[in-house]
Order: structure tokens, then sequence, then C-alpha cells
């Protein structure tokens, strides 16, 4: 059994924020003008000793009780909107609940300490967006870093599992956390008309609870609730309770309308339903994707395995339901974890409804339907329904299996840290890292994690340089020069492609702020490394062609990627300038020995990097090939000159077809 040192059930009243209630209201009045501006976590500036400011976000460091699973200090965001509505939101980042996975030093499974924790910026917390409900909204940002769902009230001690170990303990105070952050909301907020309280994952799972305290403390208020990608926990196992390892119970029968729970029989549901019946004037409401594969991997840590998620989904919701009729919820198809701060909050919907425009009638007040996918293997989008070819295509483009890629080393400077079907090229400098395109959407978590992989960290980013602004290039912009302070460059012809509206709901992309705008024959230089910048339109009018330096050994190379080699693009005018630019291209192409373009197929990358897995050591790398580039070029050209006599003849394939062809092994 584990042992617990419990919290007392009173919690502080007032945890106390290291700067005065004055202070707080004159930082509202020196932000509140201020235009918001996105930047890295590492630029935080301290100001009146423990308030850090950055645009319009602000950072609290409060005292008291808050802490986080391993003693370090807790913190917390503000941003100011208009006074008459607040939006309240819980932070997930997993749960622990026994020793394998809340010893940092094993195989944790939850946010340890809020150190590296920024503010949002996608998603609900995108407020250039016009359409996001919250755009207007103050905002008051919950970090976690508990292990304890926000709901946890013990200091409890885990006893050794191995050999050698001592005592754990792990400080589940969430809800003194919470408390913290309420308290200031109190204090700071003081007569709002319209609140919105929602978590995501983790901080899923008590809202419903946190809705109903909000609702007692602001009884003239209109109040609404969201629960994010953790309505599937039906059940857990008997063997290992998380909510007595955490403590819920030291605090929870002593709040208003909670009193009758119990914890032999506690689950997740009755929080909604004692919530529910508590207020029965506030809509309740949960999002989940009908097979999260997060929310399924913590039921097989709990002991339940190969759980469809979409029949416990039912099951709970069916469960609530039967005790409160003020529940609605949204099951969306796939296996995606959450979506309040993912781009794809504006895309994505089920059954004809957008899951925006059902959070917006929420935001507003407005009674919803419940959704429920229709086709729930996949993401559903907003909008028509696009052609069964392309839906082929993009389903293998968003399916992992298909399209991850472990990162390889290239060259003493060059690593591929993209996808299967788009290519993404780091490149050290000594002073800087250059990424080469950004990717998009899922997979730009991906390249994150591909970029740690290769021994680097993406915060040392520099320069952003994208082949040409749609979204499988530049796709992952924004999050770079938001979280990671990286500036993007593309000609301005691609910055208004990278800035437009999507053809597609799927091919929507968060927008990058304007950086470098490049000219055909600027340079960049950092560090050991110089990059040529080649305008070669064609696939799009201001496609950017790169060449740069990369080593091995004491040996140097010349390197191009080529940054638009697909025909999958329509008329006679644009295929005569793709035509000139590789005409150009070829004109220069001496001295180029090594060829990789942002689509891998189009220079044998793969194949080229299992050949120089097979080869002994010292062998020549089979990426030094100056002749089969510029057997590539002319191939390129060939192709390039059938399509103009197809569009001459108007028998030239459809862009479709074309992108196919473009991205298919030859």
């Amino acid at each position: 059994m584990q042992r617990l040192r419990n919290t007392p059930a009173s919690l502080p009243l007032m945890p106390m924020i290291r700067v005065s209630l004055l202070a707080l209201a004159s930082l509202w009045v020196l932000t509140g003008c201020q235009k918001h501006e996105s930047a890295s976590p590492e630029s935080i500036v301290e100001v009146e000793g423990d308030v850090a400011i950055v645009g319009d976000w602000q950072t609290l460091f409060p005292e008291g009780e808050t802490t986080c699973s391993d003693g370090s200090p807790y913190k917390f965001f503000v941003r100011q909107g208009a006074s008459d509505k607040l939006l309240i939101y819980l932070q997930g980042g997993g749960a622990c609940w026994f020793r394998q996975t809340c010893d940092p030093e094993m195989t944790p499974s939850y946010t340890l300490n809020v150190a590296n924790t920024s503010y949002p910026y996608f998603g609900i917390f995108n407020f250039a967006k016009a359409d996001n409900p919250f755009k207007d909204h103050t905002v008051v940002y919950a970090p976690y870093c508990t292990g304890d769902v926000h709901i946890g009230a013990s200091d409890t001690i885990y006893p050794p599992v191995e050999e050698g170990q001592k005592d754990l303990v792990i400080r589940h105070q969430g809800r003194a956390n919470m408390q913290a952050v309420l308290e200031w909301t109190y204090a700071n907020v003081k007569s709002p008309k319209n609140i919105f309280v929602t978590g995501s994952s983790a901080g899923a799972i008590p809202s419903p609870f946190y809705a109903s305290l909000i609702a007692d403390h602001y009884p003239d208020a209109r109040v609404g609730q969201l629960g994010d990608g953790a309505g599937g926990y039906r059940r857990m196992n008997q063997a290992t309770r998380p909510h007595e390892q955490w403590g819920m119970f030291n605090f929870i029968k002593d709040e208003k309308g909670f009193e009758h729970l119990n914890s032999h029989d506690m689950n997740y549901e009755s929080l909604y339903i004692a919530a529910a019946q508590q207020h029965p004037e506030i809509l309740f409401a949960e999002y989940d994707a009908a097979e999260d594969a997060v929310q399924k991997r913590y039921l097989a840590l709990s002991g339940q395995k190969n759980v469809q998620l979409l029949d416990s989904l039912k099951a709970n919701h069916q469960d609530i339901r039967a005790e409160a009729d003020n529940f609605r919820s949204f099951i969306g198809g796939g296996t995606s974890h959450t979506v309040l701060q993912k781009p794809e909050f504006y895309t994505w919907a089920a059954n004809g409804t957008g899951i925006r425009d059902w959070v917006a009638h929420l935001e507003n007040f407005t009674d919803v339907e419940d959704v429920l996918c229709v086709d729930c293997t996949r993401e559903g989008y907003v909008g028509v329904t696009i052609d069964p070819a392309l839906q082929a295509l993009w389903d293998s483009w968003e399916d992992p299996a298909t399209q991850y890629v472990k990162p390889f080393k290239i060259f003493d400077n060059v690593y591929y840290v993209g996808i299967d079907w788009v290519s993404a090229y780091l490149i050290d400098t000594g002073d800087g890292l250059v990424l080469i395109d950004s990717l998009y959407g899922k997979w730009v978590p991906l390249l994150m994690n591909n970029i740690r992989a290769v021994g680097f960290n993406p915060s040392d980013i520099k320069y952003v340089i994208n082949t040409h602004g749609h979204f499988d290039h530049a796709g992952g912009s924004a999050y770079l020069q938001k979280v990671h302070g990286a500036e993007i460059v593309m000609t301005a012809e691609d910055w208004a492609i990278a800035r437009a509206e999507p053809e597609l709901p799927q091919f929507y992309m968060p927008q990058p702020n304007v950086d470098i705008v490049a000219k055909d024959g600027d340079t960049i230089t950092l560090g050991d490394n110089t990059f040529e910048l080649f305008n070669t339109p064609g696939h799009t009018t201001g496609v950017l062609s790169i060449r740069y330096t990369v080593r091995e050994g004491d040996n140097e190379y010349t390197a191009m990627t080529l940054g638009g080699v697909g025909l999958n693009f329509s008329g006679v005018a644009r295929t005569e300038t793709y035509i000139k630019s590789y005409e150009r291209l070829q004109s220069i192409q001496n001295g180029t020995s090594v060829s990789l373009p942002n689509h891998q197929e189009m220079g044998k990358v793969f194949a080229r990097r299992d050949l120089a897995a097979a080869q002994p050591s010292g062998a020549a790398n089979p990426f030094v090939n100056p002749d089969s580039y510029k057997q590539d070029l002319s191939a390129f050209l060939t192709a390039a000159k059938v399509k103009l006599a197809q569009e001459k003849a108007g028998t030239a394939p459809t862009e479709l077809e074309a992108l196919k062809n473009a991205i298919t092994d030859s």
C-alpha cells in the first residue's frame, strides 16, 4: 500500500501572491493598451519582483500552499481582455498514481513542474483569429504540474518498488494551486457577466467541479463549461484508485454539491453529475475524439486494455444524462487527443458541425445538439466533401505508420528531420541552426521531437527557410516563430500564400507574422555557412531553391535544395515559367554535387540513406553525386516540356493526378 501524508481539509483562503493588488491593477492598465506580441519563454522579463510580462500575458508566482509535484514553485498566466468576459482554462499534462509512473527516474506519465511551461498560442488562444469565440475574453490559464488532475490535496509517499530506491514524495497539491488561481481571479475580475470554464486532457476532468465553485462565487454571471479530451475514462483498476493517492477526499465532501460523493464508487462522471445537479442553469459539455489514443493509453495504465473508446464515451454520457439533462457532447472522428489548443479547432467537424461553431454556441450560452461522428475512424473537416482520391491521399499523409521516419544524419552538419512525403532539413552552422521547411499540422510536434532526437534544441533555430508557402512546407512556421523565436524566410509571393485562407480546411495553417521577405540572389550567413536563395518560380510564383555547404570530415560539398519540383499546377504561362526556372538551374549546376529536395522522392533521399547504412565505414557518401543531380534536373525539364505540350493541347493531367505523380517513387 502507498502511504499518504494528507493535507488538512481546510485549504488556504488566500494564498499569497508576491505582488500587491495595486501593482497588479497598474499592470493591467499598462499592458491593456499594448499590441499583443508573441515571444519565446526565454524572453520573459521580471517586473515587480514576481510578475513577468510578455506582450499581453502576465505570469504570476503565488506563494502559500502552492507547489509542483517536485516541490518547485507554481505559476499561472493571465491576459487582460473585456472585463465582463472571463475564460478560465486548466492545462493538461498526464497523471500518476503509482511509483513507476510518478518517479521521475522511472517512466513518469505527467508534467513534473512548470519551469518550461509558457502561455499558449494556438486554437482558442490565437487571439488574432477573427472567428475565435474567446478573442476578447480576459483569460486565466492554470498550468498543471501535480500529477493529480488539479484535484489533489496530499503529499503522497510512494514506497520503493526496486532495490536501492527510497521513499518518493509526490506533492499532489493541484487543489491548492487552483485555489490560488481562483482567489487571484476573484480579487481581480470582480463582476464578469459571462464566464467559460474549460480544460484539456487532465484539465478537462475537474473542469465541471471548478465551474460549479466559480458559479457559486459569481451568482449573477452566466457560466458555461467544456471538458476537452477526457470523457472516456469509464473504469479504473480497483487496485489503483487514483483519487485516493491524490487525497481528493481530503476536501471534496466539504464543497457544496459534492457532499454525497464516496471514494469507493467515485468516477469522473460523478463530477459532471454533481456539478450539473448543483447548477441546473449551466450547460455542461464534453468534446472527445472517438478513439483518442492518449485516453486509451491511460486506460491501459489503469488495467483497461484494448478498450473501444467510443463505447466508453457513449456509456459515460448515458450515465451523466440519466442524472442530469443539462449535458451535451461532441464526439469527433479519429485518434487525436484534445482540440482547444490545436489549429484544427477551426477546421475539424463531425456530422456536418464544426467544433468551432459548436463551442461558439456554448460560449454564447446557446443550447446545442449532441454531435456524433459518422465516419469515426478519422477526423472530419468543415466544408464540402473532398474528392475520394484526394481523401485517400490525405489519409496516407496523416497516417503515422506511413509517415514516421526516424531522423538521420546525412552529413556532419545536415540532418533529415522530416516525414515520408515532405522533407525537412536541419543544418548546424556552429552558431545556431537553420531549418529548411517546417512541415504542418500534427507533424510539427514530431518535427520538434526529431530535432531533439538528433541532439539539438529547437530554440537554437535562428532561421526557417521555407521553400514555398504551401501548408506542407510552411505550416510549422507560426509555431517555430512564436514558441522558439525563429525568423521565417519566404518570398513576398509565398508569404501571401502562407497567410491566405486555404483552398481546403485540411490545408489550414496558423498564420506566421511576416519576418524576412527574400528576393532572388539574397544570402543568409550564419556561423560557418552561407545560404544562397534563388527564386525559381513555377510550382508557386515565389519558390525558393537554396544552395549551401555540407561537410563530411575535412571535405566540403555544395548542396541544393530544390524548392518546387512538382508539376501540380495548371496553365501554359505557369509551365513556361517553370521551364525557365529549371533551365536557369541547369545553367548553374556545375559545382553542385548534393541534391536534397523538399520532397525526398525527387532526390532519392531515402534510397541514398539506405545505401549509406549498408556501406562499410569510410566508403564514399552516396549523397555526393553530381551526375545524378544533373540527370534529375534534365528529367524535371523533360517532364515539364511534356506538360507544356499537354497544356497547349488541353490534355494535361489534373493537379491531383500531377501531385500523386510528383510524390510517388519512380
